[in-house]
């Protein structure tokens, strides 16, 4: 019903009924699992801003779901940041690269591999969760000594195993469409994919060495000690990266589809190309800035990634002078005058480009507040306090999330067949989530200044000044915003999926097929150069750190017993 509609927007080599077909069920069902994942853990958070509010929790002092405090953050913590995220990611970039490159994917059957190994990952996890709320709260980050139940860590490694054979899948793809283009540059759109799946798969090598060799046999009662300083070191050579491949996408969107949806074009598309080098170069060997109150790693190590982390972030200063030009040369062609009259003059009105616009007014805030955490002294007065959650609620919450909807807002009616239920409903969502999740970076960003912890309980927390409460009130106010804006979320996608009826449009998939890019140097992609000064960084940021740890611990024999069962 939706064969001809889906073909004809492809502007060359008009691919076959079976490729549209595959695309349409690969992809589609990549998408809707994200978000099936989303709506299991979005629907969290109201409930713990809720649960922190000590207002709130005076008028109705007996919901139940506040007996599961920790399950909760547990739940929304993975739901959104790591099974919501890889779904969509690898969904995203199987669309992207088959359209960018017009040819279907290598070895495309091994694809529902790596989705069956994910989505089982995902039923483990949440059978896990729902069984064992009480075992299986070990949070997001999952910290040792707590020790949650194996199969908590078998659908992790699951999920990290089936993005490894997606990632190969798209690496022999490009290297086929390489071959046959010798003389070409990649589509800026794959050519920013490939990095992200090279610093995804970088990064979850620390993660799956804690899962292989510490935690997995621990939650066995194979391994009777650990050791908490190694464990939360392995998850944050994962853990900071991972900011990138949830970012990164949201970045191919900014570069490569917004310009034309707004009206305008990129700025350069070279120096997109050097910026992402440097994302790919910079966002892996930063991870000890996340542990600056941590006593076991030396102050020479922690002086190291925080210079990487500063350097990391020249390259998100290239971006938003590349985006924003794009973006005023889209306000100047759609009749902006004068100095600041182009911001004005942006198309406002559809929810695919506001969307992405305020997840950028979002970012703002989020990453000068992440600058603040990189710097170690500014680090001592927010470490473990609200703050922290406010910062990374304004990326990945504000920016990152705000432009995945915008993006299932084209992608879910393409593969549909169908268009987008409302467009009003959706330009409402999108405002309701931004004036939500900014409310809430303000005043949890607040109530962290003034001493409210993160992760516990605070709402009736006897030690909480004034003003920690009040913000905390706050912060109810803008979960009970964002409760709404995801019910206006799936009601749009529900609508979409099933009671829309009008075909889509030509042109309503944003996707370029050829680079427009000639003054790169082609050795841009020799990707052996990159992973070789990747290596050099990595060695020179966590030899030292690791070579310190593992020879003070071995000496010291500093292990703890696991806990199995965490404290509530």
């Amino acid at each position: 019903m939706a064969t001809i509609s889906l073909a004809h927007q492809l502007p060359t080599n008009p691919r076959s009924l079976t490729m549209v077909m595959r695309e349409r069920y690969l992809v589609g069902a990549h998408i809707i699992t994200a978000l099936i994942a989303l709506m299991f853990g979005i629907f969290m958070g109201p409930f713990q801003a809720f649960h922190r509010s000590p207002t709130f929790v005076r008028y109705f002092p007996s919901i139940p779901i506040f007996s599961y405090y920790y399950q909760a953050v547990t739940a929304h913590g993975v739901m959104n940041a790591l099974f919501f995220t890889t779904f969509f990611i690898i969904g995203f970039t199987y669309f992207v690269v088959e359209r960018s490159l017009q040819r279907k994917l290598r070895l495309g059957s091994l694809a529902w591999v790596a989705y069956v190994s994910m989505a089982v990952g995902l039923v483990m996890m949440l059978a896990t969760l729902l069984t064992e709320p009480q075992r299986s709260a070990v949070l997001y980050t999952f910290y040792p000594p707590m020790i949650a139940p194996a199969l908590f860590y078998f659908g992790l490694v699951l999920l990290a195993l089936g993005s490894w054979i997606a990632s190969a899948i798209v690496f022999l793809t490009y290297r086929d469409w390489r071959r046959e283009h010798p003389g070409e540059r990649v589509p800026l759109a794959v050519f920013i994919l490939i990095v992200n799946l090279i610093v995804w798969d970088v990064a979850t090598i620390g993660v799956a060495i804690e899962l292989v060799f510490m935690l997995i046999p621990a939650s066995l009662g194979i391994l009777q000690t650990v050791e908490p300083q190694l464990g939360r070191t392995l998850f944050w050579f994962f853990g900071h990266p991972l900011v990138y491949f949830w970012l990164l996408p949201a970045y191919v969107s900014w570069y490569t589809m917004l310009p034309r949806q707004a009206g305008g074009k990129l700025f350069s598309e070279p120096l997109a190309r050097v910026a992402f080098l440097m994302f790919l170069l910079f966002s892996v060997p930063v991870g000890l800035h996340h542990q600056f109150s941590d006593p076991g790693v030396s102050a020479s190590s922690k002086g190291v990634h925080t210079l990487l982390t500063l350097i990391v972030s020249v390259p998100s200063f290239m971006t938003a002078f590349n985006v924003g030009a794009a973006l005023e040369n889209a306000g100047r062609n759609n009749g902006g005058k004068g100095l600041l009259g182009w911001v004005w003059k942006q198309r406002w009105g559809d929810p695919i480009v506001a969307l992405q616009l305020f997840g950028m007014l979002t970012f703002i805030a989020g990453g000068f507040s992440g600058l603040i955490n990189a710097s170690s002294q500014l680090n001592a007065t927010i470490h473990n306090t609200s703050w922290v959650p406010a910062h990374f609620h304004q990326t990945l919450g504000g920016a990152v999330t705000l432009t995945y909807i915008s993006i299932v807002y084209w992608m879910l009616p393409a593969i549909r067949g169908r268009q987008l239920f409302s467009k009003k409903l959706a330009l409402w969502q999108g405002i309701t989530w931004f004036v939500g999740m900014t409310l809430f970076g303000l005043s949890m960003g607040e109530a962290g200044l003034a001493g409210a912890p993160r992760r516990a309980v605070t709402s009736a927390a006897p030690y909480l000044s004034e003003r920690a409460l009040f913000w905390l009130d706050v912060t109810a106010i803008s979960g009970l915003i964002l409760l709404i804006s995801s019910i206006l979320l799936y009601v749009n996608i529900v609508g979409t999926l099933f009671f829309s009826r009008r075909p889509v449009e030509a042109g309503e998939i944003p996707i370029t097929t050829r680079s427009g890019d000639t003054r790169s140097p082609l050795w841009f992609e020799r990707w052996g150069i990159w992973l070789g000064v990747l290596g050099l960084l990595l060695l020179m940021a966590y030899g030292p750190v690791f070579v310190e740890m593992l020879t003070y611990e071995w000496n010291i024999l500093r292990y703890v017993p696991v806990i199995n069962t965490p404290m509530r």
